[in-house]
């Protein structure tokens, strides 16, 4: 599936930026902290902020909107070096070697 192109990753927002003003409801997504800033600036003063830790936070329609619906959803074409490069990680993030990942942590953990 992979080699032939077929795999995609369906991509939701990380943040809804959202207020009431003149009787409707202004949103933006945002899909980075760069999208969340622009987004911020766009919706204006009073805006708030939800901020998505998984697709089960999201109600059946904001999923449909931001993840599903052909015509608006983001999609990522998976490769086999986006595969090697996952299972590498897997190995060593879940593996039984203690050393390895507790030196990337080190390394990429912000604390």
């Amino acid at each position: 599936m992979i080699a032939n192109g077929h795999l995609y990753l369906a991509q939701p927002p990380l943040y809804k930026v959202y207020k009431q003003a003149k009787g409707k409801e202004i949103l933006k997504y945002a899909y980075s902290n760069d999208e969340l800033e622009k987004a911020m600036k766009e919706v204006g003063k009073g805006a708030l902020l939800q901020r998505y830790k998984g697709l089960g936070e999201m109600n059946a329609e904001q999923l449909w909107e931001t993840t599903l619906n052909p015509e608006t959803r983001t999609l990522h074409q998976i490769t086999i070096e986006d595969a090697a490069k996952a299972e590498k990680m897997v190995s060593l993030l879940m593996g039984d070697v203690v050393a390895p990942r507790k030196s990337y942590m080190y390394k990429y953990a912000e604390f």
